[in-house]
């Protein structure tokens, strides 16, 4: 999750908020998803025993991703209308 933050950092520096929205919300997934991929692919038994696909699993990852992400961002435009 470091490394999605630290590239949607970059894009708040060289694009501004509303770059970072985006990028956070949708590539800073699927970095994620990527590096969990390289490094720990077969990390997935837990889900398969109990009948979760890995599809399911990430479909609601996603979701819940853009969730959270929209409440960060909601918290951000708030502080900023304060300043």
């Amino acid at each position: 999750m470091t490394i999605a933050l630290s590239i949607s950092a970059l894009s708040w520096v060289f694009g501004g908020f509303e770059t970072f929205k985006y990028v956070l919300i949708v590539f800073g997934f699927f970095i994620s998803i990527l590096i969990k991929e390289v490094n720990s692919k077969n990390e997935y038994l837990f889900y398969y025993n109990n009948g979760i696909s890995k599809l399911k699993l990430l479909t609601f990852s996603f979701l819940m991703n853009i969730v959270f992400s929209m409440l960060f961002i909601l918290v951000i435009n708030l502080m900023l209308q304060l300043i």
